[in-house]
């Protein structure tokens, strides 16, 4: 039955990629994007300079830019113990990871999911443990590495309401595939409820929280010349004020400059820093923004600004996080819109008073305990999010008092990197054993 099922499996992925690949190819070509087919069948694996003598490799999966950022903090726990090997499935997710890790870890393409190119893959990388972060669940992959005997862990694990009720329809298929991991360490204790409803065996199943707490952002002399720089093009009077939106969508950039020259109307000092979550929109947005009467322009321009910008686009993968500490006011991107949200822990490290919109399924739990701490606040619609934003533009003490609960929440949720690391070491000196037995 599940030889069967992996078939049916590989004969639908087969048929998906060949009916999407024009339109993946035709978006990446308009986007100057590539799409990395050769790494992706396994053919190339690159081996960083440092860490060749490391006895033992382990394998960390990271979707795109969020799930990078998340496995920092284990990143910097393994690294120099372990050969590390970090792959991505998105361009700006490697963009991100090479920036941040390619001294300390080999960085590759996540393989495409057929059996041959995922054994070819994990054959070359030869990994003595693979991590998966998030919600990455590949039957081919899964399979080829309980062929090979490897452990597999899910990290920071976690399932949405929406991806569970897609999920539910295949749980058939799920089922299977969720036993051949090692251990499943879910997020929250509803992430854990769900994956277990899918088939998830109980006793390899459990809690541990969520590794983006432990975020830390590290001291980067560069990153420093670049918050003085575009403090100095954003705050060029005693009266001016900056809001941070990060990592917005498409759609959404229209929504936020209409709510933007509301608020200039009462303040005029004020000025704007936005980060589309895609770095290659930021013309796109930028001639959105002069359609509206505004004067933005891209931060890899930020050198030649002139007295009259009131708007900085963010061009650039791994700058946003050190930005926010110029905010006076932050807005988290992708929630007025529905895709979803994104992270907040980022905003909160520096203490800055959050604002976001009603759609943040793909960070609910998080979400959901910010607002529980008065840490954040959350606004149905453009309206409510001028008005909310007015109110705390008017009142530096409730941005203060906001900001300093954001701060909180981050310091009283963090230990999942610690715990995460107690399953690896757990996992790997049991491959020990079973090899010195073997």
């Amino acid at each position: 039955m599940l030889r069967f099922v992996l078939i049916l499996y590989s004969v639908l992925y087969t048929l998906s990629l060949l009916l999407y690949l024009p339109f993946y190819y035709y978006k990446a070509a308009k986007e100057g994007r590539r799409l990395h087919l050769a790494e992706r069948a396994g053919w190339r694996v690159r081996w960083p300079a440092s860490d060749q003598d490391a006895s033992t490799t382990i394998w960390i999966h990271a979707v795109s830019v969020g799930e990078v950022n998340a496995i920092k903090p284990l990143v910097e726990n393994l690294s120099g113990a372990y050969r590390l090997v970090i792959s991505t499935t998105t361009e700006t997710g490697q963009r991100l990871a090479r920036q941040l890790y390619e001294s300390r870890a080999s960085l590759l393409y996540f393989p495409l999911d057929w059996r041959s190119t995922c054994r070819r893959c994990i054959s070359r990388v030869q990994p003595s443990l693979v991590l998966l972060a998030e919600t990455e669940i590949w039957p081919n992959f899964l399979a080829e590495t309980r062929r090979a005997r490897i452990p597999v862990v899910l990290i920071n694990g976690r399932i949405s309401e929406r991806s569970f009720r897609r999920y539910r329809r295949i749980r058939f298929l799920l089922k299977p595939v969720l036993g051949w991991f090692h251990t499943l360490c879910m997020q929250s204790e509803p992430d854990r409820k769900r994956i277990l409803a899918l088939g998830a065996p109980e006793a390899r199943t459990i809690r541990i929280g969520n590794l983006k707490y432990d975020y830390e952002l590290r001291p980067d002399p560069e990153k420093a010349r670049l918050v003085e720089r575009l403090g100095a093009t954003l705050r060029r009077s005693p009266e001016a004020l900056v809001w941070v939106c990060g990592s917005t969508r498409e759609g959404e950039e229209e929504l936020l400059a209409d709510a933007f020259l509301a608020l200039r109307s009462e303040f005029p000092a004020l000025r704007w820093l936005l980060a589309p979550r895609h770095p290659h929109r930021a013309p796109e947005v930028v001639q959105l923004l002069s359609a509206r009467g505004l004067r933005p322009l891209l931060r890899s321009q930020v050198d030649t600004a002139g007295p009259d910008v009131d708007t900085v686009v963010l061009d650039t993968v791994g700058e946003l996080a050190y930005l926010f500490q110029l905010a006076d006011i932050v807005f988290i991107g992708g929630s007025l819109v529905t895709w979803g949200g994104h992270n907040i822990i980022e905003a909160a490290e520096f203490g800055r008073p959050i604002l976001f919109g009603p759609h943040m399924k793909n960070f609910q739990e998080i979400a959901d305990t910010f607002l529980a701490a008065y840490a954040a606040i959350q606004v149905a619609n453009t309206d409510q999010l001028v008005s909310r934003a007015r109110d705390l533009l008017r009142d530096p003490a409730a941005r203060k008092w906001l900001g300093n609960n954001a701060r909180k929440v981050v310091r009283q949720n963090q230990g999942a990197c610690r715990k995460t690391m107690e399953v690896v070491r757990v996992v790997i000196e049991e491959r020990r054993k079973l090899t010195t037995d073997d």
